[in-house]
């Protein structure tokens, strides 16, 4: 045996050599022809894909029938055949396709919408057993995705006639898993018509879903037959949706003076309470003094509440109470940023470098951290110290860059370093790019493979974004930059701003992920319009981003209307003193027009207050008659202090986001 073992190898080693040197030999036509296989795969992959989205099915189930088998999206390439087959009405195609998903790529993303489609087109094509077997499968072979809860409602339909009862439960666990999803009001229908007996969690989750589904009349029907303090929240927010306001009323008080527990979710209890307030007929003030006579659970929601209605200093003892008793809740960070404030603006500045040490030490990343470190800045510039103050503008500068006060920060750097702050004074010169310069792949096509796998990176590099949001990972920066791609602005806006919120330690004002969250649209329009108007149209599309996320469409509760949000009264009157081309209401709907009119309406705000630019974005949200007043009664010495004491806490949220935008499209696209 030895023997034949040496002989074995004897021969193996030069037939190993042998093929090692062919394959050495030919390498570069092997490579080449990989390449050339990759990319014609490629190619066909985009033809079938566009003519199955426009519809041309059998078109593109023979085009993609002619993708290699070696193609890095083959399974992909499958599920999409599948479909194809599925929509011309070849199910026993179809179902051969995703069978073959499952056999071959059993652990790929595609597996468990491929299952789950299966047992769906064995119940189209009438094979009422194997799409039951199916939806079991994929039940116990992809636990907890979506496709699992889906298969719920089916396994209810399919029982439906042999076990009503074995039918209930699947609906009532379909239910339970999805009360807003797309089956709900179907699976109630299906319960309803086997008129079957249902405990009192059937009934809650029944209530429940219906709520979800906005039936809050037939919600209430479940609701009202099970008990008042373990339903009290749907019932009362039913009520309160369908305009009995009295009854709601009631139903929140109870809940607060008795209902509400250990167990009861934060959420909740604060829903209630503003509930209460809202639909109390009292004033807003006595509604929260109610509440924090009532109960101590969420009491630091309900003190900072009522302290937000009254002055700070009849506020300070509340705001000292949330820091001192709930120090690790919501609110006590905001409650240590106004001690501090009110010391600060009484010039009492010792007192407020305690309040500000404190906060920094405890509160490191909260909304008030950059508001802090900035008062900090200029407390030490008020003591000269600069190097001190120097300190906390960098740190600021470092930490949060996007904010508000880092804007504010680099011009008192500027100060300090023997330059000139130049406060809010905008530039007319500034000329935003035009429109068609659209956000680049926050991230490389190396980084996306590693992050989501090569098959989402060759997705996205072949443009087809709805099959690579079908298969990959959660991630708020490529979302976003997909959402763009399909022309969903205000999402795409909204998802990059969540995903860079979530970034404890933010990338540099070069890296793309920036211009997702403060993209340029509409640029010739605005430039044009801002030239016409004197304005720094860098400005415009700060306060037009604010203002609308570049929705078209928008409408306030106030009625106001578009990219720049004009109230139909404003407009009429702007036409009236501009003596501009009339338009009627849905026109402010036109970009052209609603920024024509909202160009100059902000100019009309900048003139009339000496083109103060700072006065006039206030202005325009407020009003000029308020500013005018506010300007009457606060001190101006230092516009940083006015911006913190404008009354309107709207209006002052307002100024700081306007001009933390401007800031933003200067540090992204280098306007000097």
């Amino acid at each position: 045996m030895k023997k034949l073992l040496k002989i074995f190898f004897f021969l193996l080693i030069p037939a190993i050599l042998l093929v090692a040197g062919l394959v050495w030999k030919y390498k570069p036509a092997l490579i080449s022809e990989y390449f050339q296989e990759e990319e014609s795969s490629r190619e066909l992959y985009a033809q079938a894909r566009d003519l199955q989205l426009n519809n041309d099915f059998k078109s593109a189930y023979y085009t993609y029938g002619r993708i290699s088998g070696n193609y890095k999206l083959y399974d992909i390439v499958l599920f999409h055949q599948a479909d194809c087959a599925a929509a011309i009405e070849d199910e026993n195609t179809a179902a051969q396709k995703y069978t073959k998903i499952l056999k071959s790529f059993p652990e790929e993303p595609v597996a468990p919408i491929a299952s789950y489609n299966l047992g769906k087109t064995y119940l189209r094509m009438g094979k009422n057993l194997e799409a039951e077997k199916q939806f079991l499968s994929t039940l116990e072979n992809f636990p907890g995705t979506d496709y699992a809860i889906g298969s719920f409602y089916y396994l209810g339909e399919l029982n439906k006639a042999k076990n009503q009862d074995l039918a209930k439960q699947y609906w009532l666990k379909y239910i339970a898993l999805a009360p807003g999803g797309d089956f709900a009001l179907n699976s109630i229908k299906g319960i309803e018509d086997i008129n079957c007996r249902l405990s009192d969690k059937d009934k809650n989750h029944i209530g429940i879903a219906l709520f979800m589904q906005k039936k809050y009349k037939e919600a209430l029907e479940y609701l009202n037959q099970l008990p008042r303090n373990e339903t009290w929240y749907y019932r009362g927010l039913c009520h309160q949706l369908i305009g009995h306001k009295n009854t709601a009323l009631a139903i929140f008080k109870k809940a607060i003076t008795h209902y509400i527990t250990d167990d009861t979710p934060r959420a909740r209890i604060e829903k209630a309470m503003s509930s209460y307030v809202k639909l109390n007929p009292d004033t807003r003030y006595r509604g929260w003094s109610n509440v924090i006579n009532w109960t101590n659970r969420a009491k630091d929601f309900s003190l900072y509440n009522k302290a937000q209605l009254l002055s700070l200093k009849k506020a300070r003892k509340i705001y000292w109470e949330i820091y001192e008793n709930f120090p690790e809740g919501n609110y006590a960070s905001e409650s240590l940023w106004n001690l501090f404030w009110y010391e600060y603006d009484n010039a009492k500045y010792d007192k407020a470098i305690d309040y500000a040490e404190a906060h920094i030490t405890s509160y490191e990343n909260t909304n008030a951290s950059p508001a802090v470190h900035f008062w900090m800045g200029k407390i030490y510039e008020k003591k000269n110290n600069t190097s001190k103050a120097k300190k906390f503008y960098q740190v600021l500068l470092k930490k949060y860059p996007d904010s508000y006060y880092s804007f504010r920060a680099s011009q008192r750097l500027d100060a300090i370093n023997g330059k000139k702050d130049n406060g809010w004074k905008t530039d007319t010169n500034n000329k935003l790019p035009l429109d068609e310069k659209k956000p680049g792949l926050p991230f490389s096509y190396k980084e996306i493979a590693a992050k989501h796998g090569e098959k989402i990176a060759e997705l996205i590099f072949l443009k087809d974004y709805d099959t690579a949001m079908l298969f990959m990972q959660k991630d708020t920066f490529l979302e976003s930059w997909i959402k763009l791609q399909k022309g969903v602005l205000t999402s795409s806006i909204v998802s990059a701003r969540n995903g860079m919120k979530a970034l404890l330690t933010k990338p540099s004002g070069q890296d793309p992920k920036w211009k997702l969250i403060y993209p340029i649209y509409y640029g010739d329009k605005i430039n044009k319009n801002a030239e016409f108007n004197s304005l720094d149209p860098v400005l415009v599309i700060s306060l037009m981003k604010e203002e609308s996320h570049f929705n078209p469409f928008a409408v306030s509760s106030s009625n106001a209307r578009g990219l720049m949000q004009i109230l139909p009264i404003t407009a009429r009157d702007i036409v009236r003193w501009k003596c501009l081309k009339s338009c009627n209401y849905n026109e402010l709907f036109d970009p052209e027009t609603n920024i024509r009119i909202g160009t100059a309406y902000l100019s009309y705000t900048e003139y009339f207050f000496d083109g103060n630019s700072m006065l006039a974005v206030a202005a325009y949200n407020a009003g000029p008659t308020a500013v005018k007043t506010w300007l009457s009664r606060l001190s101006t010495d230092d516009y940083d202090r006015f911006v913190e004491n404008i009354p309107y806490n709207q209006t002052r949220r307002y100024v700081k986001k306007v001009f933390g935008s401007y800031w933003n499209y200067k540090r992204i696209y280098d306007f000097n």
